[in-house]
């Protein structure tokens, strides 16, 4: 347990300055998009205004009002943005230790003790990134709320302002904790599929590592097709046992996924 969490550790350690910047970057562009927004729609109202003579409610009425909503559009972008820098980093999270000068890997396989805290200690370490990155955005969705009605004159706004997201935002920061559950599973399932084709590749290498991560990676496609077609199809479960068997096949495959990791680390992956 004291190597877990010593590993663990290290790995956010060294990932913790690329995490920082990467928020900064993205939660400056997120908040200035909601300003630039503003100004855009209160300078195509002006122009509406003066190229048709017309009076503010006229300009309003033809034009729309803003609600916050409106302009989050950017923050759909960022996460997805975001979703590929987590598929990123669960793969540079083992490459780095293979490709790196250091070979870093090698003084991990050579730790005492068994091997399955460095496994372990590396997925807490993506899974931490992950939900520290959703609540993340959650805050500065509720900062952008509170920038919109600063920046907006009360003229523009719409005046029923009760959702703060859009619907394509509806689909990653809803408020349901069912929902919430399921995208945090089935992130963390994705996360170990991709340790499980790394961990492959790296026991395999060259042509026969590909085919290895070929296979598995239609095992888990046809895996994913069946269940969808079996929840789908069937009419006997009520919605909630349909959520709760979902879950048990995510679980299923999650611990098939580092079964299958931590053999091969232990008996696969040499120094």
């Amino acid at each position: 347990m004291k190597q877990y969490i010593q590993l663990t550790n290290e790995e956010i350690k060294r990932s913790f300055k690329v995490y920082v910047i990467a928020v900064l970057v993205m939660a400056a562009i997120e908040l200035a998009s909601i300003v630039a927004q503003v100004m855009y729609h209160e300078r195509k109202v002006e122009n509406f205004m003066e190229n048709n003579r017309a009076t503010l409610s006229e300009a309003l009425q033809q034009i729309g009002k803003l609600d916050y909503a409106d302009t989050t559009s950017f923050f759909v972008f960022m996460t997805l943005i975001g979703i590929v820098f987590v598929v990123i980093y669960a793969f540079q999270i083992w490459y780095r230790d293979w490709l790196g000068e250091t070979k870093y890997i090698y003084r991990l396989l050579m730790l005492p003790g068994r091997r399955y805290s460095i496994f372990f200690s590396k997925l807490t370490a993506v899974f931490l990134v992950m939900i520290s990155f959703i609540g993340l955005q959650w805050c500065f969705l509720k900062a952008g709320s509170y920038l919109f009605d600063w920046s907006i004159q009360a003229e523009y706004q719409k005046s029923s302002n009760t959702n703060i997201f859009s619907s394509s935002l509806e689909e990653f920061y809803t408020t349901n904790l069912t929902n919430m559950i399921f995208i945090i599973l089935i992130s963390t399932m994705i996360v170990c599929l991709i340790f499980l084709l790394v961990l492959l590749e790296r026991s395999h290498r060259k042509v026969k590592g590909l085919i290895r991560v070929a296979i598995e990676t239609t095992i888990f496609v046809s895996y994913a097709f069946v269940c969808i077609y079996f929840l789908d199809q069937t009419h006997l479960l009520l919605s909630s046992e349909k959520d709760a068997l979902f879950i048990g096949f995510v679980f299923v495959y999650m611990i098939y996924a580092c079964w299958r990791s931590l053999r091969l680390l232990k008996w696969k992956i040499s120094v």
